[in-house]
């Protein structure tokens, strides 16, 4: 079950992954529902309200909730509706088995994340944003600092050294927005801000942060990469028109429906490099370098060989010179295929894989899968654990 939704008095409904939405057998009337709304505010410690008829929050279990009472407001009695979480997100392996993206594109995300590059992940409401990103926070580096700030707590990390912020409400004092601790965050010396969702003028502090060397994550609510640029650059965010090559790159997704069975399925339509603004012509520059085919349901790299992050930023980081720059393919396919033997082996548990990844920023790639090779994955992952157990 993803969501639970109760638009009012009467049935209940949920929106499950294979049955898509369905009309679930309890219902509630007015009076009851009231009450048990009231009872929910008292768990999340934000009680509904006439005056404070829109409550969002987080329940013990981790699943966000989202209040409207008054029945000036809410017509038909108080509504709610709670989108499920799971207390260990999806790993990288499993997206990658339920075909949102494959082993390329993953390994081109780890060597973003590794490399201290902005990303944000962007789609339509329940596309798979926030998934998608703690599948790949697993991407960043052990030993990184790590902040995040939401509104309502839904970003996981494995890392020990994690700072995790949460706004609060004016009704309960004085109030802390995302702004506020956006600012903050850049005197928590982070490797990598996190920030849950970008709505407002959090934006424009957030290629702040890009530009005096921090690296930034977010989810933000645009279907294509013109509508993100517009919204960044538009009130109320208003990012100048210069800044945005800050952000690397960006993935768009969007739940398509599958084109054999028909069902609903989530997918990464494409990983999109911002390259800058021309002044000359008034345009922003952009290259797709994957992207999604409907026909097949497959996923094609277009920026093979041509791949501006790989070659002008994270080769030089590497040291790596113009005339090798095929040993920065060569990683890339490298990484790919630790994937997939991780896959193969059915490694597919969230913090297992980021034991995996430590293995191979310490030791590199190419030794941690001759390593796979040759003894295999699941003593490998017996090796690194027990050195765990001993320290």
């Amino acid at each position: 079950i993803e969501d639970i939704s109760v638009p009012g008095a009467g049935p209940v409904f949920i929106e499950h992954k294979v049955f898509e939405s369905c009309e679930a057998t309890i219902r509630f009337d007015v009076k009851t529902l009231k009450a048990y709304v009231e009872r929910l505010g008292q768990i999340i410690g934000r009680m509904p309200s006439l005056r404070r008829p829109i409550v969002d929050g987080s329940l013990p279990d981790g699943s966000r909730i989202n209040i409207v009472y008054g029945d000036d407001v809410s017509l038909r009695g108080p509504n709610l509706t709670i989108r499920k979480f799971s207390s260990k997100p999806l790993s990288i392996v499993q997206l990658i088995r339920f075909g949102s993206l494959n082993y390329l594109m993953a390994a081109y995300l780890w060597m973003l994340f590794e490399n201290m590059m902005n990303v944000w992940f962007c789609g339509e409401t329940a596309s798979g944003k926030t998934t998608l990103m703690n599948a790949c926070l697993a991407f960043i580096p052990f030993n990184f600092k790590v902040v995040s700030i939401e509104d309502t707590p839904e970003v996981v990390t494995p890392h020990a050294n994690w700072v995790r912020e949460c706004t609060r409400d004016s009704s309960e004092g004085k109030g802390v927005d995302l702004f506020d601790l956006l600012r903050a965050a850049l005197r928590q010396r982070p490797n990598y801000i996190i920030v849950g969702e970008i709505r407002g003028k959090e934006g424009n502090v957030a290629f702040q942060a890009m530009q005096t060397g921090h690296g930034v994550i977010a989810t933000f609510h645009a279907g294509s990469v013109e509508k993100l640029i517009q919204r960044l650059t538009a009130y109320p965010i208003e990012v100048p028109k210069t800044y945005i090559d800050n952000l690397n790159a960006v993935t768009i997704q969007s739940a398509v429906r599958h084109p054999k069975t028909g069902k609903l399925v989530r997918r990464v339509l494409g990983i999109y490099v911002l390259l800058g603004y021309d002044a000359y012509t008034n345009r922003f520059q952009f290259v797709e370098i994957f992207s999604w085919d409907p026909v097949t349901d497959s996923h094609i790299l277009r920026g093979e060989g041509t791949s501006y992050l790989l070659e002008e930023k994270i080769a030089q980081r590497k040291g790596i010179p113009r005339r090798h720059l095929r040993k920065i393919y060569e990683e890339l396919n490298a990484r790919a295929e630790i994937l997939r033997l991780a896959d193969m082996a059915d490694l597919t548990d969230y913090y297992q894989l980021f034991e995996l990844f430590k293995e191979v920023r310490l030791r590199g790639p190419f030794e941690v899968l001759e390593d796979m090779k040759t003894k295999g994955v699941k003593e490998l992952l017996g090796r690194i654990e027990s050195t765990i157990g001993a320290t």
